[in-house]
């Protein structure tokens, strides 16, 4: 193989497709880029098994071939180079990089080897297609992906879930602690509810996140989904395994305390409040908050400090103490506007807490409390 390309050029597609790759001990091939020639140029594969990203770019092919390399030291070297052009020569293993006053080699790795089955782009039994705009995906993403389960040990919540109905596309988290739920408006009569891993997300954020905003062409199969943008494809799989039944929640919900406050005084209490609480071993960002009449104290320690924080708020119910997670509640403001009224709703000091920005429902949050004797 040999091929002139594009420095800068060559250098973006290695950070697109680099976004799916993950280290891979047992299997290390896992952890390196896939090149391979084309008729107009070069086709870059990334993958970790759950996620491939492909994409594209011209270049003047001297001589057929692909190779497999570990893109980290191929990625700094480029970046310190000033050459427009370079020239990629490869043998059985080794890949050359010429510049007009250098030449470097790079030990590859057996391309045959490369699991091929990751690198098709084909859907198998697609029929469902719809377009979202790139932010509009990110923002959706971003603002459900720290509910669900970080862990991999249930891939059942180690996901979003996505389902779709009558122009309106849901999206939902949950660790079974918390849960989080986002609706948006779609221009589509598609039907359909997936569960896309949860690292498969990170990938596709990053990889939009880095890119122009434009429309993104989505298309599920039966095992997986593609996202197509800009002539970059992203192939994940689906997680075939039955959700937790989010809609029941959020049909049972019947709370009757009511509080209203100012985003940013919420947000300043709790973060200051954090400080005395992240570190306790009995309750890791646990904090006490009690409420009665127009009064909320938020209350919480350590081993060498207590806090104790007041405010004045909008409540309408009876005196209640309740125990949460303190880190939960900030990683939800944190997507809402500090400047709005956020509405946070009661039941007693055992059940769920719902919290949401004022006027604003298609958005919402459920967070379960913590034993009241934990932070004491």
């Amino acid at each position: 193989m040999e091929a002139r390309v594009n420095r800068i050029e060559f250098l973006k597609k290695l950070r697109i497709v680099e976004k799916a790759i993950s280290d891979n001990k047992i299997k290390p091939i896992i952890s390196c880029v896939y090149i391979e020639t084309e008729k107009e140029g070069l086709k870059f594969y990334g993958t970790n098994l759950e996620i491939t990203i492909i994409t594209t770019m011209e270049s003047e092919i001297k001589e057929t071939g692909k190779m497999v390399f570990q893109y980290q030291i191929v990625e700094e070297y480029l970046k310190e180079l000033k050459d427009e052009f370079v020239v990629l020569k490869v043998t059985d293993t080794t890949l050359t990089i010429e510049t007009e006053d250098s030449s470097t080699e790079f030990s590859l790795m057996e391309a045959e080897e490369f699991p091929k089955s990751y690198l098709s782009t084909e859907i198998k039994d697609g029929n469902i297609i719809f377009q979202m705009k790139s932010s509009d995906l990110v923002e959706a993403y971003e603002k459900t992906k720290f509910s669900a389960s970080q862990s991999t040990d249930d891939m059942r919540i180690n996901c979003i879930r996505m389902e779709a109905q009558n122009k309106i596309i849901k999206f939902v988290g949950t660790d079974t602690y918390r849960l989080v739920y986002l609706e948006k408006e779609i221009e589509t009569e598609e039907i359909f509810s997936i569960s896309l891993p949860l690292n498969s997300v990170d990938a596709i954020t990053k990889l939009l996140k880095s890119l122009d905003n434009s429309e993104v062409v989505v298309s599920i199969g039966n095992k997986n989904i593609k996202f197509e943008i800009d002539g970059t494809l992203v192939v994940s799989r689906i997680i075939d395994m039955p959700y937790p039944d989010y809609e029941a929640i959020l049909k049972n919900l019947n709370y009757n305390k009511k509080l209203k406050i100012t985003g940013q005084e919420f947000m300043n209490m709790l973060k200051r409040v954090i400080i005395f609480v992240r570190n306790n071993n009995d309750s890791k960002f646990g904090a006490i908050f009690e409420v009665k009449d127009d009064k909320m104290t938020i209350s919480g320690s350590n081993e060498i400090a207590k806090i104790n924080e007041g405010a004045i708020v909008n409540y309408d119910g009876g005196t209640l103490k309740i125990a949460l997670n303190t880190k939960f509640l900030i990683e939800f403001l944190q997507n809402l506007n500090m400047s709005e009224t956020i509405n946070i709703e009661f039941v007693d000091s055992n059940g769920s807490v719902k919290v949401t920005q004022e006027n604003k429902m298609d958005y919402l949050y459920i967070v379960m409390p913590l034993a009241l004797r934990e932070v004491q």
